[in-house]
């Protein structure tokens, strides 16, 4: 695929996400958003939280390769590779909203219990804006031939599988959030 196409759809992906949250978040208050869905599931924020921990992870792994400049002269295009095609899969929900795998967080990506509404949302918005940065800077490295680290160090992915993976997996939080909202408010209340 073309690189420049590649990076707007995935630009476009995120910027999508960033309005999901804002638009499920709208007009609830601080205590609704920290209701867990479940006993032993996590709220509203919980999940917003859970998101920009996991793309500050690549804001940083993204941000060193791109400053570092090894790879700098894009090809054109992106190919990507079987291991960035699965990771993504394993993480996005199906067309339906369904989300296929249950996985497991790491401890240090699992937000606390009680959140500031504001503080999180303001993080959450202020991560994904630098990560879409990011990604429009990224149009002059290699997608194919820059790798990064993953939340798993000694695991890397061409950068634009990993742009592809994490916007698999903020989608899939996406999702969950209007699951857990609808959970938590009482039928036809917003």
């Amino acid at each position: 695929m073309e690189a420049t196409e590649y990076l707007n759809n995935i630009t476009k992906g995120f910027e999508k996400s960033i309005d999901d949250v804002i638009n499920s978040v709208d007009g609830l208050s601080k205590t609704v958003l920290n209701i867990p869905e479940a006993e032993g599931k996590w709220s509203m924020l919980q999940c917003i939280k859970h998101m920009s921990l996991a793309t500050q992870v690549y804001v940083e792994n993204v941000e060193e390769k791109l400053l570092n400049g090894t790879y700098l002269g894009s090809s054109g295009s992106f190919k990507g590779s079987w291991k960035g095609r699965l990771f993504a899969k394993m993480n996005a929900p199906k067309p339906n909203g369904e989300i296929p795998n249950k996985l497991k967080t790491f401890k240090r990506m699992n937000p606390t219990n009680t959140l500031d509404r504001e503080v999180v949302i303001d993080e959450f918005i202020a991560t994904h804006q630098r990560f879409i940065e990011l990604i429009k800077k990224s149009e002059v490295a290699d997608l194919d031939k820059t790798k990064v680290a993953t939340a798993i160090p000694v695991v890397k992915l061409k950068l634009g599988d990993a742009y592809k993976f994490i916007l698999a997996h903020t989608q899939r939080h996406v999702v969950q959030l209007k699951r857990i909202k609808k959970e938590v408010l009482p039928t036809g209340a917003d």
